[in-house]
């Protein structure tokens, strides 16, 4: 009898620590987050690849949770890159992905180069080309004026 209450015991234990060890770890982790207040000038300082592509195909990989864009490049303005290159992005927007570059729109991508291959991100900087090219110096009213790339129903 008294070891069935031990165990009881045990097991109560366990199931509360469990559950605030969840309850903490899993917090923050649930979404994407940018780096507040970060503006265009410090997203193309940290970017490798800078530059202007009109989506020509958009092919989902569920099983990797990313899609590939077929992307024809335009002008570019920070690194060299082919003149057709694919773009790779999670399939979530709380894994930071770009799941709604369109075919046939033309963006301003911020990629980094992973294993050969040019990824971008909800907090990388990408958006319409449209808005016109990058801004490169602190403090500037046109990237005050620009979106969030966080708020991906803009791209």
């Amino acid at each position: 009898m008294v070891l069935v209450r031990h165990l009881t015991r045990a097991a109560g234990v366990l199931a509360l620590v469990a559950g605030l060890l969840t309850a903490v770890t899993v917090g923050s982790a649930s979404a994407c987050q940018c780096v507040p207040g970060e503006q265009e000038p410090q997203r193309y300082a940290r970017a490798a690849y800078v530059f202007t592509g009109l989506v020509t195909a958009k092919v989902h990989e569920p099983q990797q949770y990313r899609y590939r864009y077929a992307v024809r490049v335009g002008v570019e303005y920070k690194g060299q890159v082919a003149d057709a290159v694919e773009v790779r992005t999670y399939d979530q927007v709380a894994a930071c992905g770009l799941p709604s570059l369109a075919v046939g729109t033309e963006y301003l991508f911020f990629t980094y180069e992973y294993q050969g291959v040019h990824w971008v991100n909800s907090c990388g900087g990408t958006r319409p080309a449209s808005y016109g090219p990058p801004v490169t110096e602190p403090a500037s009213a046109a990237a005050a004026a620009l979106p969030s790339p966080c708020a991906p129903a803009g791209v």
